[in-house]
């Protein structure tokens, strides 16, 4: 059908218009230092997608929060951790330092956020997360009024983490929870709680990253009553883990405050997790440990959480230098304490294994643990036998021939074809 003339004129300047209404996209500007505090929220709130916020070098003091909520593919980008500093020492309102809330492609790199009255950086139903090169710290040191955690995706997919550092968090410096599709590498966390923690969380790489001084250094968790349960296909390689002989600063009741000073490693009920070229060493209570959430005695109402490890293969890595005595401010390290008369454990397992991962003899499968070093002390606690601390003392064995197999890879397709894109 052939338009008339005056049909063609009117499509035309309906074109016209709609082209001229689409938001204009702002190239990358520099806020100006001397009014970035006042600037900065404003610009986040105007913000259109595909935005670069740049933030020139400097300290910036502010009194409340920053936030961005549902503006894609956001860049926020400074001079560099320790150049760009975002201080929050003065905080009067706000949970966190800054809040990203349900945001599609959203880039941090190059700052750092200082003395948050919380969270540092929580990203929280997000997705395409990228940070690079940022820092949180709290410089008063170890307080238990601290913030909980410095860098904290949660409840996000497709998160790359890399060349960040994360200090004096009284939960865990870097924090990933109940996320899909995670990339956690070069980084450096140190003076933490925990120093990196991976909790309910499924498919993640972790590795080439260095965690010093904090109490206990990396841990992958599974924790119950959370939206989503069990996590699942974690590989934790060539990380190192090194003196995290540091005090519990964590406020009681916290489940991190159970963590004993001087645990290199601890992975807690979650499922296929391959660890292995990590180097953990000087360690006072332990190297490698493996627990069911059992074996905390805390109970859960989730009906969907799987309270037990399965399917951990521990190999190729190095534990060594560990040099007691074992901590003894902890039940944990009082345990220990008393049952491996105050020695510290390169790898531990607590024995409380998942009944459909027994064979006919009684012996797990699926906990495989080869090549970890040389000499090394291990324990099997056999808490699942039940009892006080004297009946564990008789129960337990240090057999590790039991524990001498290989599991097979599991699919990780989904991520590496994210991973592949970045």
């Amino acid at each position: 059908m052939k338009l008339s003339p005056f049909t063609t004129g009117i499509l035309s300047a309906l074109i016209l218009l709609l082209v001229s209404c689409q938001p204009e996209v702002k190239g990358p500007q520099t806020l100006d230092p001397n009014t970035l505090v006042k600037d900065f929220q404003r610009r986040l709130i105007e913000a259109k997608a595909g935005e670069q916020i740049l933030l020139p070098a400097g300290t910036f003091n502010f009194k409340r929060s920053i936030s961005l909520n549902d503006i894609p593919d956001v860049t926020i980008k400074g001079a560099g951790k320790g150049k760009t500093i975002l201080s929050f020492k003065s905080q009067i309102e706000g949970a966190e330092g800054m809040l990203i809330k349900n945001v599609k492609g959203i880039t941090l790199e190059g700052f750092t956020i200082a003395d948050s009255k919380g969270d540092a950086i929580k990203v929280q139903g997000c997705e395409n997360v990228v940070f690079r090169d940022v820092e949180t710290t709290w410089t008063n040191g170890k307080l238990a009024t601290n913030g909980a955690y410095g860098l904290y995706p949660v409840s996000s997919k497709n998160i790359l983490l890399e060349k960040c550092e994360a200090s004096y968090a009284m939960d865990a410096g870097i924090y990933v929870g109940q996320s899909q599709n995670v990339v956690v590498r070069d980084n450096y966390v140190h003076h933490n709680v925990a120093g990196l923690e991976i909790e309910n969380t499924i498919n993640g790489e972790v590795y080439n990253n260095v965690a010093k001084e904090n109490t206990g250094g990396m841990l992958i968790f599974d924790m119950p009553d959370l939206p989503q349960a069990n996590g699942d296909r974690i590989k934790f390689y060539n990380n190192v883990m090194e003196n995290n002989n540091g005090e519990n600063f964590a406020p009681k009741g916290m489940v991190v405050s159970t963590i004993p000073p001087g645990s290199g490693m601890i992975i807690m009920s979650h499922s296929n997790i391959e660890a292995y070229n990590n180097t953990i060493t000087n360690h006072k209570t332990l190297g490698i440990a493996v627990n069911s959430w059992l074996f905390t005695g805390v109970p859960f109402k989730s009906e969907a959480f799987d309270p037990f490890c399965s399917n951990i293969s521990l190999h190729d890595n190095i534990i060594s230098g560990n040099v007691g005595p074992c901590d003894n401010t902890s039940d944990y390290g009082q345990l220990l304490t008393a049952i491996a008369g105050g020695e510290p454990v390169d790898l531990l397992t607590d024995g409380i294994f998942k009944p459909t991962s027994m064979d006919e003899n009684g012996n797990p499968i699926g906990y495989c643990f080869r090549n970890n070093g040389t000499d090394i002390k291990f324990l099997n606690l056999n808490a699942g036998m039940g009892g006080e601390p004297e009946q564990i003392a008789k129960n337990m064995d240090n057999d590790l021939s039991k524990f001498d197999c290989e599991l097979p890879d599991f699919d990780t397709s989904e991520h590496d074809k994210w991973l592949a894109a970045k």
